[in-house]
């Protein structure tokens, strides 16, 4: 009910099944932070450090704000510096682009790693709705690149 609710508020509440598959794969539902959000942008009442949320209704309200904005820009989610990224160097989202991502966000900073390049097969592994891709992306952008297809041959 607390998904449903912020989903609606921010304008994605066909999305109520990814976001519940995106809570699973961050906390398994459990804890203060059940959507990881500390972090944040969003997250403007506790500091900006992991576990810092300590109120899972704000946790969930502030992870869908930001999910929201993430489908909004690109339809999928690794954080926003990510989706310009990809869309500026490969035309959108793909497994190959999102571990080259976090390959050089890891050796930018200095860090061992950098996320989760398997986030999207991971979420989806939680999801069981229909079609995961039209929940991810929306049924509007899977026509508009299937149109592009037309009349390709064996693809």
């Amino acid at each position: 009910a607390t998904i449903q609710k912020y989903a609606s508020q921010y304008g994605i509440p066909e999305y109520v099944p990814v976001i519940q598959a995106i809570m699973m794969q961050e906390s398994g539902g459990a804890g203060t932070d059940p959507m990881q959000s500390s972090e944040c942008p969003y997250n403007t009442r506790y500091p900006n450090s992991p576990g810092a949320i300590t109120d899972p209704e704000y946790s969930i309200e502030v992870g869908v704000q930001y999910y929201a904005d993430c489908v909004r820009e690109a339809g999928y989610n690794y954080g926003n510096g990510s989706i310009s990224w990809a869309v500026r160097n490969y035309g959108g989202y793909s497994e190959a682009n999102a571990l080259l991502f976090s390959q050089q966000q890891a050796a930018s900073h200095g860090w061992a790693r950098y996320g989760d390049p398997e986030y999207v097969p991971h979420v989806l592994r939680y999801y069981s709705g229909g079609n995961p891709f039209a929940a991810l992306f929306g049924n509007e952008q899977i026509v508009s690149v299937a149109l592009t297809q037309l009349g390709n041959v064996g693809g």
